[in-house]
């Protein structure tokens, strides 16, 4: 098989196109030359893809993660080092990255997202569910984060909307777009509920926290005769 010396470790050259089924190889460094779609799942030990990667299943890189065009994952997604993507980015369920993260146009994650340090996002960025990134986080766009968010910063180019708890270390920018004039809106940070952060640009908007449909919940109610009975909430 032809290989290549990347940063001083030995890749295994692929040219497939498309790969039916799961692509496994834990213990090897994978270098795609042209676009692949994996219609099952992904585990290697590292990654390096020349153009696009799209993977049906879950997507789990041991180390490192570099993608020169655009990556699809269709799950979850698991990247044990740094991870950086040149163009868009979209997964489906949860996000896990150990290290730093670099995502040069848009991002979009259905589930939650964990990036250990920094995080840098060219274009909008669209989280499901809560997120946690270790250090600074830098937003070129928009961002809605759909439950809570911690961070030590945060740099947003336009709005922010976090429907969960807003909890930052330190400094806070919102609407810092530097192409062009921004609104009101567009220089707002929305949230549920605002826990701590140094907003140094901004305005600061809270909503309130939503609350848990009760819907489904077992309860037990004495009546007035003291018998107890066992029933659920529903809408």
């Amino acid at each position: 098989m032809k290989t290549k010396e990347i940063y001083g470790i030995k890749f295994n050259v692929y040219t497939d196109k498309k790969i039916e089924g799961d692509f496994i190889k834990p213990d090897e460094a994978v270098y795609f030359e042209n676009d692949v779609e994996i219609t099952g799942n992904l585990k290697v030990k590292h990654l390096k893809v020349e153009k696009s990667i799209n993977v049906h299943g879950f997507y789990e890189v041991e180390g490192f993660d570099e993608v020169g065009l655009s990556q699809k994952v269709g799950g979850s997604q698991e990247v044990g080092g740094s991870q950086e993507v040149g163009g868009s980015q979209e997964v489906g369920g949860s996000q896990k990255v150990g290290w730093s993260q670099e995502v040069g146009g848009s991002q979009e994650v259905g589930g939650s997202q964990k990036v250990g340090e920094y995080q840098e996002v060219g274009g909008s960025q669209k989280v499901g569910g809560s997120q946690k990134v270790g250090w600074s986080q830098e937003v070129g766009w928009s961002q809605k984060v759909g439950g809570d968010l911690i961070a030590d910063s945060s740099r947003i180019a336009l709005y922010s909307e976090v429907k969960g708890k807003y909890n930052v270390k330190g400094k806070v920018f919102i609407g810092v777009c530097e192409w062009r004039e921004t609104t009101e809106e567009e220089e707002t940070l929305t949230c549920g509920k605002f826990v701590s952060g140094n907003i140094k640009y901004g305005k600061l908007k809270e909503t309130g926290l939503e609350e848990a449909n009760p819907a489904g919940k077992k309860v037990k109610i004495r009546l007035s005769d003291n018998q107890i009975v066992e029933g659920e909430i529903v809408n």
